[in-house]
């Protein structure tokens, strides 16, 4: 009967090795976050006392309350308080337990690990003692931590190490540390009311270092970074503008003063700013010249009120910019993870399908678009609009770029960036090769191009850009001896015979300036164009739009049309799997995706005659100018 008893009887306390032996764990793993910061230029200034005494109260709180705890009391926080306390260490300790040290920081999981480990038993008093001696062993961390300046480590290669002897920290806490251990936050001295105030180099504690740096002033810097660590194409501006305007909202503060509430009031404060504003360039141009100020914009209505999305991909790229800083500028001095998390303050973007964000293109205006004298006849540059006598036919990306979205669903720039060598007409199944190239370069030294690895794909030829004599075309540039089919939307001799000026940017954006918004403002007048509750009107991309809803026939396969459009296939089967192209050959995969675009595609170009290739100078190429009676630039679509 005893030795039943014996057997069925676990005791519920820790040994003192089993204690000591969490304690230490935890002392070494605590240690090595709280020290190594050290190494970093300008640390040991940055590394108040205050914080360690901060950390050890939040800790000591923590480790009285159970961890499954959800919030803290007042009155639990409140009794660890005594006169020495500041106001600024009480703000401070109430953010450290709401951001980082929280009840769940020691878990229940992670004391049951650490218990079998240790075979130690495990039930509910091991459990609690274990998380207990876990957090013990980070309050002792942070102690031994504010003696790293002490004479016996201060000039040691690795002060953690030498902090885990306990012979060597008692020496040290008999002898008087450099640095009390629990010195107050410095009050800021009072100044003249001539004299400004400087700015508190102590930070807020949530970063292992102090900056001398401000936000706008390593922009660059960080713009080379995020393109070298996420394998990234260069800026193209849109980077730039993002960055610029979170340093104007927020202050442009050094980068140590950052925390996550700047990020909050940037999400808010853009959000309050209409979407029709420009802000210009940070300190040199525009709303960005002067310092920022809310009273600057009107209330946004329902119209003129920024996207969600806008805003999510703002926070898209600055999560790029914090993972490059949080390496440095922006390292956590406790623990790990990043400070600065810029996808915390995502925004949600319901889908409704009854109110879509961008309006899809439809056969009718698609064939009012191509009922334009451009295409069947007009006048010469800047007059391709107009008709005019006797009637004439250019061919340039004004011409071919509009049916590139119409008959084969690319995106504005995947077709403004087609090579000559793309092309293949001498084949069973004419195609079109969307792949990166050296036109569509960022760094002039490397293909660039592709917005993503699916984009890359083979593109069989609609039997109506062949009808309308696209191979002619492309032969007649190839005789010229440019790479590109479309020269004037990249070459520097592209420019303005009237001003004199060059054209601005390059691909896609420079054929939306001169013939895209004459293009769908001459369409417009002929047929309102599609538009969204917001008011956005069918653009170039809607055209993608178009291709995706024609082939989204239920007999047509997914993954057909994922592969027409550039998207990343679904499900793990299509993914790794379906290797049509492989098995049966290119030829036979390319006849069935043209056989179903032909079969779904409605043709709305059959009233356009096949023209002779005729190619205007190379500066007044795809220059359109305004339908009669309109002008696209000053009334846009009206």
């Amino acid at each position: 009967m005893t030795m039943l008893i014996a057997q069925n009887f676990e005791r519920g306390t820790l040994t003192i090795d089993e204690q000591r032996s969490l304690m230490r764990q935890a002392l070494e793993d605590e240690l090595a976050h709280a020290t190594r910061h050290l190494a970093l230029p300008g640390a040991r200034e940055a590394d108040d006392p205050a914080y360690r005494k901060i950390l050890i109260a939040a800790y000591t709180i923590v480790a009285d309350v159970p961890h499954d705890t959800a919030a803290l009391t007042r009155e639990q926080i409140e009794r660890h308080f005594d006169d020495s306390w500041s106001d600024a260490e009480r703000q401070l300790l109430l953010k450290t337990l709401t951001l980082y040290i929280t009840p769940m920081c020691v878990s229940r999981s992670e004391a049951q690990d650490a218990l079998k480990a240790l075979e130690a038993p495990v039930n509910e008093g091991t459990l609690a003692e274990a998380r207990r001696m876990l957090l013990s062993g980070r309050i002792e961390a942070q102690r031994r931590a504010s003696l790293a300046d002490h004479p016996l480590f201060v000039d040691r290669d690795v002060p953690a190490h030498y902090l885990l002897d306990d012979a060597l920290v008692e020496q040290a806490r008999r002898v008087e540390p450099i640095r009390p251990s629990l010195a107050p936050v410095p009050t800021p001295v009072a100044t003249s009311p001539a004299v400004a105030a400087q700015p508190d180099d102590s930070g807020n504690c949530l970063f292992a270092k102090i900056s001398t740096v401000r936000f706008s002033e390593q922009i660059d810097e960080l713009l080379e970074m995020v393109v070298d660590q996420f394998d990234y194409a260069p800026d193209n501006g849109q980077r730039r503008a993002v960055f610029e305007r979170f340093a104007w909202i927020t202050g442009d503060k050094l980068l140590h003063h950052y925390e996550p509430a700047d990020i909050q009031n940037y999400v808010r404060k853009m959000a309050a700013i209409p979407a029709t504003y420009r802000f210009g360039e940070l300190g040199k141009a525009g709303l960005m010249a002067k310092t920022f100020n809310e009273a600057m914009f009107d209330v946004p209505t329902d119209e003129t009120r920024r996207s969600k999305r806008t805003i999510n991909r703002d926070l898209s790229i600055l999560d790029k910019a914090s993972q490059v800083l949080a390496k440095d500028a922006w390292l956590p001095r406790y623990g790990t993870g990043m400070v600065m998390n810029f996808l915390a303050e995502w925004r949600k973007v319901p889908n409704d399908p009854a109110d879509p964000k961008r309006m899809p293109w439809t056969p009718e205006h698609l064939r009012a678009l191509y009922s334009l004298p451009l295409w069947r006849g007009g006048g010469g540059s800047t007059r391709r609009l107009k008709p005019d006598s006797p009637p004439r036919i250019y061919q340039d990306a004004a011409y071919w770029l509009p049916l590139f979205g119409t008959y084969m669903g690319v995106s504005r720039e995947e077709g403004a960036g087609f090579e000559v060598v793309d092309f293949n007409f001498e084949c069973e199944v004419p195609y079109a090769l969307v792949q990166a190239n050296m036109t569509r370069s960022k760094d002039g030294k490397s293909k660039g191009g592709l917005k993503r690895p699916s984009r890359h794909r083979v593109m069989p030829l609609h039997p109506e850009l062949l009808r309308l004599g696209l191979k002619d075309y492309v032969k007649a540039i190839a005789a010229e001896g440019y790479d590109m089919i479309f020269p004037e939307l990249y070459v520097d001799a592209a420019v303005s015979g009237e001003r004199g000026k060059k054209a601005p940017a390059k691909g896609g954006r420079r054929f939306y300036a001169i013939s895209w918004c004459y293009l769908m403002d001459a369409t417009h007048g002929l047929l309102p164009l599609p538009e969204s509750s917001s008011g956005k009107k069918a653009d170039f991309h809607s055209q993608r739009t178009y291709s995706n809803s024609v082939l989204a026939d239920p007999d047509v396969s997914k993954s057909i049309i994922a592969d027409h459009m550039g998207h990343a296939r679904a499900g793990t089967g299509d993914r790794n799997y379906l290797r049509r192209a492989l098995t049966l050959g290119e030829v036979q995969e390319l006849k069935e995706r043209l056989a179903v675009m032909v079969r779904h595609m409605p043709i709305v170009t059959d009233h356009i005659e096949r023209a002779p290739v005729k190619l205007l100078h190379i500066n007044k190429r795809s220059r359109v100018g305004s339908a009669p009676g309109r002008n696209a630039k000053l009334k846009f679509c009206q």
